[in-house]
């Protein structure tokens, strides 16, 4: 194996132009620009589109040029007709009909809201509500309590608000 790879870099050492490549031919220009003229743009009109061989792996014809740009935001044109303005109907010889107002009427503010009642004590409770420190019974557990009269009121803690 050494002998075989000491072979080999000798002969490369001794000849290295022999495994050198030569360069590829360049490809015609088949892309026209501004210093070919007339002529370059028309033989690059000539030119097949560019389309794959069966394989899918190189081209089916060389030199070719590439398909066609297509703008599909472009749209064509038409004309648009301009909307015709609403006129407003004739004018009419019967009067029109006259509509009378409601009286008048005396701003009356809305009534107050009651004032918040007083914060009472809660005393003692079981499992279906409290009683507060002057016996009142309020029914349910929780935040929110009906009272005897059935509105609700909020507890804090030890604490309940009508």
């Amino acid at each position: 194996m050494k002998t075989v790879f000491a072979a080999l870099l000798a002969c490369q050492l001794i000849s290295p132009a022999a495994d050198a490549r030569q360069p590829a031919a360049p490809l015609p220009r088949v892309v026209p620009d501004a210093s070919g003229g007339e002529a370059a743009a028309e033989a690059f009109r000539k030119l097949p589109v560019c389309s794959l061989a069966p394989g899918g792996k190189k081209l089916l014809l060389e030199p070719c040029r590439p398909a066609p740009y297509r703008n599909f935001a472009q749209r064509r044109h038409a004309e648009q007709a301009a909307p015709q303005p609403r006129l407003a109907p004739p004018p009419s010889s019967q009067p029109l009909p006259q509509l009378s107002r409601p009286p008048a009427t005396a701003y009356v503010p809305a009534p107050a809201a009651p004032a918040p009642s007083s914060i009472r004590p809660l005393g003692t409770c079981d499992a279906a509500g409290c009683r507060d420190a002057s016996g009142t019974r309020y029914q349910g557990t929780g935040p929110v309590v009906l009272d005897p009269s059935g509105r609700p009121c909020r507890t804090d803690g030890h604490w309940v608000q009508c």
